[in-house]
């Protein structure tokens, strides 16, 4: 006999931004008897919220558990209706609900349920969950589309070889990459001496360029290793697009000239929230290269978990890279009662790192700091003011106290030896640091922050970054972070870099105030955010609706003053609290992340969305 459990749920408008009704029904063949409804939800409930049916047992952050009263026995087929009223916010898609829920029964055994889609209230639009126009496709298979072309003589897609006297290495490294991304298609090169020859000439021209001539030969100038290999990947692409039914060409005369329009091209992922194996990131590595991507942002630490390997504090690995209900992090997003749990291995982030740099991709780590660190505190001893009180703050995500405290010696001890763990770990010239989202009360009832003589959580939080970049400089490194790293006083602007990423207008005023920026803005380029209006459109929604063609039409350098600072380049961030598996990533990154490699590479004025809406459609999924 089975228990099987379904929850339905709807959304109630009302005061204090209205509030959830959940029926959980019995459809298995045995009684179940519920003593507590568990589930996960970003909606969360407001600490004055009414509960019809029974009484919050436990929350935390996305958390909650609700102890039913009175307790009942659901006989098969059975039901129980629980209400609550009173959400932090309302939600405004179907996704917003619960993601996972389960009931402890009176034997203590957790039992999953199966939860269905928020339901909208009655006046709620539905709407289309992924606008994505058709568009008009041009004669070859590009994306990002080049700076200049000129080519004719377009038509089937020839045999293409090295020279004879061209490096094979190259071509068998993208060869390598599209068998990767495209197992069963065609290979956009021979290897032999059998095709039309490929020569390769070192030339002139920003870091990054190439040109490619068409004639008996193909002639593929480059100024450097990275502007080869672009070469080349447009050459496979175009190979690639041409053998498949989609009508793309392959052009015989005439040239393309090509070089990046910034030099920062990023892709962030956040492993924090929900853990994605070495593989997948791996994977995503791969469509980076595919896309002409070159900063891989790896968001490694967050309230919900640090994912890092650490000997210097082995508990980040049993209790901050672990969340269930047996644990002191509990479930959160779609974890079910299990939780989940994982950091990755010496030799995985060795491999992550070797493979970016193959594709011509640095590695960013990002440990969050001081806030964003519920993980830590769990994990390592003596990080807490003992007579702060408990819940004296909470972050906008719902952790309460969880941002490190700069009055503390302890907290920088703790810092720098996590910080050389990271050193040691990535070679790359930046280390990202975090700093967002720290709460306006924090630490205002912390004797030993008080002791600073600091006025405020900003002003509190620049000390602590100011140190911590000492830390980074030191090493030779520079620090990047958020944007709020520029409030309080700010983090000193010569060798830091900040993400704009709370609006448009910050990478304007960063850039006046001295900083180098990276736009990254969530109206634009948060990739987690909902890609249409209606309630069928699943995501994230404080910064959207963010459909592709929003995504495509930002252009970050409308604006920009002549500032002592400079924009770096632009960057595409996957948050993952509604990414929990790969399908969810891929639909949502896709084609967005493609609308941000062309905002990165492609010239303003070559910028066509008609063009790019049916190219995305060539483009790998992550």
């Amino acid at each position: 006999m089975t228990a099987r459990l379904h929850l339905s749920q709807r959304h109630v408008a009302g005061p204090g931004n209205g509030g959830f009704t959940f029926r959980l029904r019995n459809l298995g063949d045995r009684p179940v008897t519920v003593v507590r409804l568990c589930y996960a939800s970003m909606t969360r409930l407001a600490d004055d919220v009414a509960v019809t049916g029974g009484r919050v047992h436990r929350k935390l952050a996305n958390h909650v558990e609700v102890a039913l009263d009175p307790v009942p026995t659901l006989p098969p087929g059975q039901g129980v209706d629980v209400a609550l009223h009173g959400l932090t916010h309302p939600p405004l898609n179907r996704s917003q609900g619960a993601m996972a829920a389960w009931v402890v029964d009176a034997d203590g055994v957790a039992l999953s349920a199966t939860v269905g889609d928020l339901q909208p209230p009655d006046d709620r639009p539905r709407g289309p969950v992924k606008p994505w126009p058709a568009g008009r496709a041009a004669a070859l298979g590009l994306l990002p589309w080049p700076a200049r072309v000129a080519v004719d003589g377009l038509g089937p897609a020839p045999v293409l070889s090295p020279a004879a006297d061209a490096d094979p290495v190259p071509f068998a490294a993208v060869a390598a990459l599209h068998r990767r991304l495209f197992p069963t298609a065609p290979a956009p090169f021979d290897l032999g001496e059998g095709g039309l020859p490929v020569r390769l000439v070192a030339g002139d021209g920003a870091p990054g360029s190439y040109s490619l001539d068409f004639d008996d030969v193909i002639t593929v100038r480059h100024r450097d290793a990275d502007g080869l290999r672009h070469g080349v990947i447009t050459l496979a692409q175009m190979a690639h697009a041409a053998r498949g039914d989609g009508g793309y060409r392959f052009p015989s005369r005439g040239r393309i000239e090509d070089a990046p329009t910034h030099g920062w091209r990023g892709c962030h992922l956040d492993v924090a929230r929900n853990m994605r194996s070495a593989g997948e990131v791996l994977r995503l590595l791969d469509v980076m290269a595919w896309h002409k991507l070159n900063r891989f942002h790896w968001h490694l630490s967050d309230d919900e978990g640090y994912r890092l390997p650490s000997r210097a504090f082995p508990a980040l690995a049993d209790i901050g890279a672990r969340r269930g209900g047996d644990a002191p992090l509990p479930p959160q997003y779609a974890d079910g009662p299990e939780g989940q749990a994982g950091t990755y291995s010496q030799l995985e982030v060795a491999a992550v790192v070797a493979h970016a740099a193959a594709l011509g991709i640095e590695v960013v780590p990002e440990i969050d700091l001081p806030g964003h660190t519920t993980a830590i505190l769990s994990a390592i001893p003596d990080l807490a003011d003992s007579d702060e009180p408990a819940d004296s703050y909470r972050s906008i995500q719902g952790y309460p106290n969880n941002a490190l405290n700069p009055g503390l010696p302890r907290t920088y001890e703790v810092v720098e030896a996590l910080l050389d763990e990271v050193f040691a770990l990535f070679p790359g010239a930046v280390i990202h640091v975090g700093g967002d989202e720290v709460d306006a009360n924090a630490w205002h009832a912390s004797p030993a922050a008080a002791a600073l003589g600091i006025e405020g959580a900003m002003a509190l939080q620049s000390h602590f970054l100011r140190r911590v970049q000492a830390m980074v400089r030191a090493r030779g490194r520079t620090m990047a972070g958020w944007d709020e790293c520029a409030r309080g006083g700010g983090v000193f602007p010569e060798g830091a870099i900040l993400m704009a990423w709370q609006t448009r207008e910050l990478t304007a005023e960063l850039i006046a105030q001295g900083y180098d920026v990276v736009a990254t803005p969530g109206q634009a380029y948060y990739l987690d955010m909902v890609q249409g209006a209606g309630w069928d459109a699943p995501g994230t929604s404080w910064a959207g609706p963010v459909p592709v063609e929003r995504t495509y039409a930002y252009e970050p350098t409308a604006g920009l003053p002549d500032g002592p600072g400079r924009l770096l380049g632009v960057q595409a961030c996957l948050w993952s609290e509604h990414l929990s598996d790969m399908d969810r990533l891929r639909d949502m990154a896709h084609p967005r992340l493609s609308a941000v490699a062309e905002a990165a590479w492609t010239p303003p004025g070559a910028k066509d969305f008609s063009r790019f809406a049916a190219h995305a459609r060539l483009m790998p999924l992550p």
